[in-house]
């Protein structure tokens, strides 16, 4: 598992006093961070090699100001060219949301997927989910 704290700043806040559904998005993709260095160590954006295929996220309570928040990420499933990454956003030990995302390894010049190598996908197993949703 991977694991980033942030402190929760107060213009992610909304009208109803409460951190706002557009923000859990962007924290999701800063936790991803680890594993786009996987793909690319020096994040070169010119050479990048991953697409966004898709995202979900569920909102199970309302997230706050004046505590900070964890986003924990995990792999749940790795294919020939696609993984999904799995995350949950906890406040004050509670489960706030969860959330999963679909990568690909994507060439972008010929516009096709491309496999994900072995020593990429090593990296990835280790912070794999079994298919109960438990760290491996």
């Amino acid at each position: 598992m991977l694991s980033i704290d942030f402190e929760v700043r107060f213009y992610e806040t909304d009208a109803l006093q409460h951190v706002s559904n557009t923000v859990l998005v962007g924290w999701f993709e800063t936790a991803r961070l680890p594993i786009f260095k996987y793909f690319t160590p020096n994040l070169d954006l010119q050479n990048w090699p991953l697409i966004l295929a898709n995202y979900n996220v569920d909102f199970l309570e309302q997230i706050y100001l004046a505590h900070r928040v964890e986003v924990k990420t995990w792999i749940s499933r790795i294919g020939n060219s696609s993984f999904v990454v799995y995350q949950e956003l906890w406040q004050q030990d509670r489960k706030k949301a969860k959330g999963t995302t679909t990568l690909v390894r994507f060439d972008y010049a010929t516009k096709k997927a491309v496999r994900i190598p072995d020593d990429i996908r090593a990296l990835l197993e280790q912070h794999k989910l079994d298919q109960d949703g438990i760290a491996i």
